[in-house]
């Protein structure tokens, strides 16, 4: 955990509002992307090697050791903040179970489809055949295959 960035006017975490300040600065930062990437390794890693208890004192203390410019942070926390609002919430991607049950409902929606617009295309021959009976569909093929050419 020395790897981390030194204290730098870092707030009393026992300090009940002082914690819940220094927790809602790190989420704005985080969520504004204000956090560089090689901090972002080092608290990934800090994480990682805790895996019993987060590590929430070092986390925000790093986090909040670097001073960014205050007015970039809320301008990109407003932009996090709309898209938030936009998508709906947390970006959770779904299961790979209910995305492959998606997939097999799709393919048997446009299987019924098919089925659907088979059977109508053969009752609607069959109504042709039984209104008009000297029709031909095979005239139907033969103009199309002179329409075109016949490759043979």
């Amino acid at each position: 955990m020395s790897e981390l960035p030194p204290e730098a006017n870092v707030p009393d975490l026992e300090q009940p509002e002082d914690t819940h300040r220094a927790i809602a600065e790190v989420s704005l930062r985080l969520m504004a992307g204000a956090v560089d990437r090689r901090t972002l390794e080092q608290l990934k890693r800090t994480v990682q090697a805790s895996p019993a208890e987060f590590p929430w004192q070092v986390v925000t203390q790093a986090v909040l050791a670097a001073k960014p410019d205050e007015q970039q942070v809320v301008q990109a926390a407003l932009v996090a903040q709309r898209d938030w609002i936009l998508r709906g919430g947390r970006e959770t991607p779904k299961p790979l179970g209910r995305r492959a049950k998606g997939l097999v409902a799709k393919l048997c929606a446009q299987l019924i489809v098919l089925g659907v617009a088979a059977l109508i295309t053969i009752i609607a021959l069959l109504v042709l055949k039984y209104r008009f009976p000297d029709f031909d569909i095979y005239r139907v093929l033969t103009w199309i295959q002179d329409l075109f050419g016949a490759t043979r």
